[in-house]
């Protein structure tokens, strides 16, 4: 049964309706102060029967570890139907029996249920019910489908929920005597070690709540900022608030499926951070209206002056910034025993492909997925990191089934329990897209842009590896060759540097089809080219050379109609266990070219200390 209470007008005016607003703002800011949780859920429940006084309002909390409810707030009930409330125990709330049984309750008391709503945790947990009730005398009404109640409903719900979650979170809590549960101090440390920041955004009053951890993001303290929609869109740099405004409201329209921005805002000192935010509406009403939504924030100020180092266009910076998927989790290695995930979010998904319950059941799915290449990396950074209890930090390849390789970016701090064991708190990012670019960048720089051999920088490089492979044994000897095209300024000066261009390219062909896979080759600079015939004698190199010119006699450029022929000067030497450094073996088959071109070019010389 409900207790008596003065009747009063069942019609919610304009004025019980700015009384109500107001109430529900200074509900909120209990919230942000970090009052009790009793007492918020009792404001929350004696607010709503003031704007409706016919109807009941209960808030009940689930123990899911028990399997129990208990009251969080129920002013208008009678003792008796709480003390009856033992009956429930063992049922799910959100299950068909329970509804039942607590309909069933009610009307034992002389009660009408008319809202049972679930109430949620961040991480989508139940924990606990809001109930409406009204006495089973009461003349029958329609006000339960009017827009006003639907709101004051809805907002209870919100404020409910943010209540609870206040309450269960630490990171968003104040400092506690009690020892948190532990499924709560897990999310909550696995989300604060990633560097993630959390909100929630009351739809119906423009209320935000952040975390801890979001205020970090911009150097506040836990207890700055407001919670005022209005001193949120003022952070947001002018340039960038159009844009996330119209994005919000395309999302409360269930014109997308997500929330996701990436925009600027101020900091605590004036400054301002790129960040990645990304959410979802988890609440409406009858009608579709947004009542609840929530989000996760990433700085990504690091990312962007990276993208801004590596390419100016707007095309390379869409490339790599255009989603930062990641893994938060939680890893515990227990002394002596295999390491198991204790908590992994649903960003799995992106990074290897699996799903969080796929990671929980079998945690060594991970080592198999390494690339092979990267494998005795990882093991000895995990090794070393579990050793010293420093932070760990890796780029490493996965393979994806049916998806290829993908380069993640794994952090992760351990910390350290009385029982000897560690916990991981990390976040693990994938960065295919940024590495595929630095790959790129790096055969750039490697490649002689116009003929696409091994530029010197590189051919050095191939040069010093063939001489350890020599001083090692792999090898005996090897030629070294250097090649010129001959009268190459006449071809410039009589029929321009865009035929000579050609002539470069149209050279560097035909020597690549006269390479074997052992071979290597490069320019220099100029008309100057380079080859490496790797185990190769003077005689086989004698021979690649006449093979060489031939070949450039017999398949010269046309250029409009008429050849454009090009003779072939080459110097020779041979690269041996004795024969000193790389630069004096490359020197000595230089000053055989010019030998060869002191004596009339379009011929092969050797070094002196190398005769055929």
């Amino acid at each position: 049964m409900m207790s008596e209470r003065p009747p009063l007008s069942v019609d919610a005016d304009t004025e019980s309706c700015r009384k109500a607003l107001a109430f529900n703002n200074q509900t909120l800011s209990y919230i942000a102060r970090g009052a009790p949780l009793a007492q918020l859920l009792d404001r929350i429940a004696r607010g709503f029967s003031a704007s409706y006084p016919e109807r009941a309002l209960a808030i009940f909390l689930f123990d899911r570890h028990k399997r129990r409810m208990s009251v969080g707030a129920a002013p208008s009930l009678l003792p008796a139907f709480l003390a009856d409330l033992v009956e429930l125990d063992g049922l799910e709330p959100d299950t068909l029996p329970f509804w039942n049984g607590l309909s069933a309750l009610a009307a034992r008391h002389g009660c009408r249920l008319l809202e049972v709503l679930p109430l949620r945790s961040f991480a989508g947990e139940l924990a606990g019910v809001l109930t409406v009730c009204t006495p089973v005398d009461a003349p029958a009404d329609a006000s339960h489908l009017e827009q006003a109640y639907r709101d004051t409903v809805g907002a209870a719900v919100s404020m409910a929920m943010l209540s609870i979650e206040r309450a269960l979170v630490p990171s968003h809590a104040q400092v506690s005597t009690e020892p948190p549960d532990e499924a709560n101090e897990r999310m909550a440390l696995a989300i604060e070690g990633s560097g993630t920041g959390i909100w929630d955004r009351n739809a119906v009053t423009g209320e935000i709540y952040y975390s801890r951890g979001w205020k970090a993001i911009l150097g506040y303290e836990d207890w700055e900022l407001s919670s005022h929609l209005e001193d949120a869109y003022l952070r947001i740099h002018p340039d960038d608030l159009p844009y996330v405004q119209e994005t919000i409201r395309q999302h409360f329209a269930s014109r997308s499926d997500t929330y996701q921005v990436e925009h600027r805002i101020r900091c605590r000192d004036g400054s301002y951070k790129w960040i990645s935010s990304r959410g979802k509406v988890v609440a409406r009403d009858d009608q579709g209206n947004a009542l609840r939504m929530i989000g996760t924030t990433t700085d990504i100020t690091e990312v962007r002056q990276l993208n801004e180092k590596l390419a100016k266009s707007s095309r390379m910076l869409d490339y790599l910034t255009s989603e930062i998927p990641g893994m938060v989790f939680q890893f515990r290695v227990p002394p002596g025993g295999r390491g198991y995930f204790t908590y992994v979010s649903e960003g799995a998904r992106e990074t290897l492909g699996l799903s969080p319950q796929q990671l929980l059941e079998n945690p060594t799915i991970v080592d198999t997925m390494i690339h092979p290449e990267d494998l005795p990396r990882y093991e000895a950074a995990r090794q070393m990191a579990t050793a010293t209890g420093s932070h760990w930090m890796l780029e490493f390849r996965v393979i994806v089934s049916g998806q290829g390789v993908r380069w993640l970016r794994g952090q992760a701090r351990p910390r350290r329990l009385e029982d000897g064991t560690t916990l991981w708190h990390g976040f693990i990012s994938d960065i295919s897209q940024s590495k595929a670019f630095e790959l790129e960048l790096r055969e750039y720089a490697l490649t002689d842009y116009l003929t696409q051999l091994p530029n010197r920088r590189c051919f050095m490089q191939r040069l010093q590896e063939e001489h350890s492979r020599i001083q090692r044994g792999v090898c005996d000897t090897a030629a070294v060759l250097m090649c010129d095209l001959d009268h190459f300024k006449r071809i410039n000066d009589s029929l321009g540097h865009a035929v000579g261009d050609q002539v470069l390219k149209h050279f560097a062909q035909v020597l690549q089809r006269q390479l074997r896979k052992s071979d290597a080759a490069g320019r220099l600079g100029g008309e100057e080219f380079a080859v490496i015939l790797s185990g190769a004698n003077l005689q086989a190199a004698a021979e690649f050379a006449m093979r060489l010119q031939a070949s450039c006699a017999s398949q010269p450029l046309l250029h409009e109609g008429k050849k454009v022929e090009v003779t072939l000067s080459i110097g020779i030497s041979l690269m041996q266990v004795d024969s000193g450094s790389q630069e004096q073996v490359l020197r000595a088959s230089d000053d055989a070219l010019y030998r060869a071109k002191e004596k009339g070019r379009n011929r092969v010389e050797f070094a002196p200390f190398a005769d055929p």
